[in-house]
């Protein structure tokens, strides 16, 4: 009996952890699993394995958060995707893109093509934003579709025997998406929305305006939930959490010696880098407003340098992910050699920081 109370006392005056995994595409995702394994390795209990109170995951790192909120060992996780293995939980390109989604984007992008072209031959010699405005209701919704990606992590989920239902969790998820339409944040996990499949909310969070399709849930349009937002620390306080963890994938990079300059490289990587500069001012804000409307949370950030990573890249490409997998491992237990002891010890209670 003294045994039990002293661990009901030992649970209840413990701090509760939350962890929040950013967006950041395939790579981003994989970066997530071997930071996560290397936290299971180095920081929590053997036998608890990475067990958080609360997950909140957004695009990629809802894909994640799914798997790590129903228990299942990070440290698997990472041997199932480094090792290549037969498993439903091997994710692979054909659990985002269907065998005819490139056709499709194809045809698309050939839609596109014939919009403009059809608005150009007026005669009248239109500016490009003129014909851009004529074309724009043919313009489609996006390239690829999320379907795909549903149904992969539905049939994954059960083919592991977990649950895609958010009451049958073992620890509180929450998965925030845009609705389209009201350009309001929406969290899928709590409430009325509760009781939309968990692969659902994740395929409504996952869809990057223009590379995919907004996602429809019942009548309603949603985009992902980085859009506007990153981070998301505050719905983790929300839910009780008084430390937060978070991982964040994707940083700006900047201009090593001897590397060709961004513009050199292309449109995709300006508008990459562009996209990774907007993402970390949100990520800011959102730290700075959540530490200003909870004073006493101490939120701990764990994301890549900008130099020396293969983490700036396609972010929705296969070819790097792998070299993302172990990079998030190596370069967490590295700091873990030095922080590990401090970290077990106060479960994340430092200032906020940058680790890897």
């Amino acid at each position: 009996m003294i045994e039990r109370i002293r661990r009901l006392w030992q649970r209840r005056s413990r701090s509760r952890v939350g962890l929040a995994l950013c967006g950041g595409g395939v790579i981003g995702g994989m970066y997530e699993v071997g930071v996560l394994a290397a936290l299971e390795e180095g920081v929590f209990e053997p036998a608890r394995g990475c067990d958080f109170d609360v997950y909140v995951g957004c695009s990629a790192g809802a894909v994640v958060a799914s798997v790590m909120a129903n228990g299942f060992p990070a440290s698997e996780l990472y041997q199932i995707l480094d090792q290549d293995r037969v498993d439903p939980l091997n994710f692979s390109r054909s659990s985002v893109y269907a065998s005819n989604a490139f056709r499709r984007a194809f045809m698309q992008f050939a839609r596109f093509v014939w919009a403009i072209g059809k608005n150009a031959a007026t005669g009248s010699r239109p500016s490009v934003p003129d014909i851009l405005a004529r074309a724009e209701h043919d313009f489609p919704a996006g390239f690829f579709s999320l379907a795909q990606l549903e149904e992969y992590m539905r049939t994954a989920l059960a083919a592991r025997g977990l649950a895609n239902s958010f009451a049958a969790l073992k620890r509180p998820l929450l998965i925030p998406a845009i609705d389209l339409d009201s350009a309001e944040r929406v969290v899928f996990g709590r409430g009325q929305l509760a009781e939309v499949p968990v692969s659902q909310a994740i395929a409504a969070s996952s869809a990057i305006p223009g590379f995919f399709e907004p996602y429809n849930i019942g009548g309603r349009e949603y985009i992902d939930g980085g859009v506007g937002f990153s981070g998301h620390a505050d719905l983790a306080v929300e839910a009780g959490a008084d430390v937060v963890v978070i991982v964040n994938p994707l940083v700006p990079a900047l201009d090593d010696a001897g590397e060709r300059s961004l513009r050199e490289r292309g449109l995709y990587f300006i508008m990459e880098q562009a996209n990774r500069i907007y993402s970390r001012s949100l990520l800011q804000h959102n730290l700075e407003t959540t530490a200003a409307r909870h004073p006493g949370t101490q939120i701990f950030l764990i994301q890549p340098p900008p130099r020396g990573t293969p983490l700036f890249g396609p972010s929705m490409g296969f070819a790097a992910s792998h070299a993302a997998l172990r990079y998030g491992y190596t370069a967490t237990k590295a700091w873990l050699a030095t922080h590990g002891a401090e970290l077990a010890r106060r479960i994340a209670r430092v200032p906020l920081s940058t680790i890897a």
